[in-house]
């Protein structure tokens, strides 16, 4: 089960290089990635997808995960005596999973690309909707600052991939010519290789254990926790044999947004527990996605 997570690890290991030897790249290659890989995908996996009530259902209940998540980091975090602005960076890291850049390389790695539909419904109506929303509200309420509602709701619906999404859903209504579409998933294929070196150039191993009680119970809760009370819901009240199933439990799984840690920094949060929960969550999810895919096999 590890021959998927070695390219991720290689894509990861070669960023890293490329930013000591040469420099970070990484700016460039996400935004290549939010205006043109992201977009593509989002029209070649949903303009044949049939929006139906199943769809609909899938994203009450994604929502429903992430604010069950948020709750629990609130709670812990509050039981952990933090202060406003600790509980405030906690909470975001703890509850808002890299459920595209990196999630959509997990999928495609164990399930095929055929699959990462559900994960991009899980990232665009669940962790970028709730992130920019909710989470906007959070970070501006830790920081000590007053909330920006316009820009909030600008965020959303300017993001190319959320354009893309209600181009897509009119473009449903037409016969769509065919090198579009292939063209689309070209585009598309380049996440998983650019995603991943993007991630690779912004990891950073100086500092790396400042605060690390806080960083590794967000670490806990985010990629350990919470995932196995969806699992365990999922077995005992569903089934866990269909691929939807398991590639949403990999979704939960996630480790921290690297969207959220920029916002999170952006706005006045701790800089370093934000950080410090996207390094390491990146490397322990090379061994925990394993354990979890291991396991739903």
């Amino acid at each position: 089960m590890l021959d998927p997570v070695l390219p991720i690890a290689i894509y990861l290991l070669l960023g890293y290089l490329f930013k000591i030897v040469f420099h970070d790249n990484s700016k460039q290659l996400i935004e290549f990635i939010i205006y043109f890989s992201l977009p593509a995908i989002v029209f070649s996996k949903i303009y044949p997808l049939v929006l139906d009530q199943k769809i609909f259902g899938l994203i009450l209940m994604f929502i429903c995960f992430i604010l069950f998540n948020l709750m629990l980091a609130y709670f812990i975090g509050k039981m952990m005596k933090l202060n406003r602005l600790l509980l405030a960076t906690f909470m975001i890291m703890a509850t808002f999973g890299n459920t595209s850049f990196i999630g959509f390389s997990y999928i495609d790695a164990f399930y095929g690309q055929d699959y990462i539909v559900y994960g991009l419904i899980y990232d665009l109506f669940g962790s970028f909707l709730l992130l920019v929303s909710v989470g906007m509200f959070i970070i501006t309420w830790g920081s000590g600052r007053r909330n920006d509602s316009k820009s909030i709701f600008k965020s959303i619906f300017l993001f190319p991939p959320t354009l893309m999404f209600f181009v897509t859903v009119i473009a449903k209504n037409f016969e769509v010519p065919n090198f579009l579409i292939l063209t689309s998933q070209t585009l598309g294929s380049t996440l998983v290789p650019i995603a991943m070196i993007a991630i690779g150039m912004k990891l950073e191993l100086k500092h790396i254990f400042v605060k690390f009680h806080i960083v590794t119970m967000a670490m806990v809760l985010k990629m350990v926790i919470v995932p196995i009370i969806v699992l365990i819901g999922f077995k005992y009240f569903y089934g866990i044999d269909q691929t939807w199933v398991k590639v949403t439990i990999i979704e939960v799984a996630m480790p921290p947004m690297t969207m959220a840690t920029v916002l999170a920094i952006k706005g006045g949060l701790d800089e370093k527990v934000a950080i410090n929960s996207l390094v390491l969550g990146v490397l322990l999810s090379l061994f925990t996605i394993t354990m979890y895919t291991s396991y739903l096999a």
